[in-house]
């Protein structure tokens, strides 16, 4: 599936993403870039981006790397690790790669920054590769 169609896809279909105002930048296989501007409704309640807000971009890309290939892929184990506090007006981004896979696992790391590059947090994810292909969306 090409990396439009996958961005087409999860713009369409993922309502979470679409609720919270992520952009998939760049789909290819295995890898993927995502976008989230924090505003006021991505804060907790000490003021700054709220831990769901991040792990939710950081999985966005992921579902975007990991169902890249065309087949459903879907998150066994996901683990993040937050290094700083974001504020208000901050653009994270989030780009995840895959680090190996067998022919049902495959193993992705997800490395979310600030615009300035800081590294804010690392979201280390295993995904089930099933051999159901994607929906094609048209």
């Amino acid at each position: 599936m090409s990396a439009e169609k996958i961005k087409k896809l999860i713009r369409e279909n993922d309502q979470l993403g679409n609720l919270l105002g992520v952009n998939l930048t760049e789909v290819s296989e295995g890898r993927a870039y995502a976008e989230l501007k924090i505003e006021k409704q991505h804060l907790n309640a000490a003021g700054v981006a709220h831990g769901a807000s991040i792990f939710a971009l950081a999985d966005i890309a992921l579902a975007a790397a990991s169902n890249s290939y065309g087949n459903v892929a879907l998150l066994t184990n996901g683990n993040i690790q937050v290094f700083h506090a974001t504020q208000l007006g901050d653009t994270l981004i989030a780009k995840a790669k895959e680090v190996s896979a067998s022919r049902r696992l495959a193993h992705y790391r997800i490395k979310v920054t600030n615009s300035v590059g800081d590294q804010i947090a690392v979201y280390n994810a295993t995904v089930y590769k099933t051999s159901a292909p994607l929906p094609d969306g048209e």
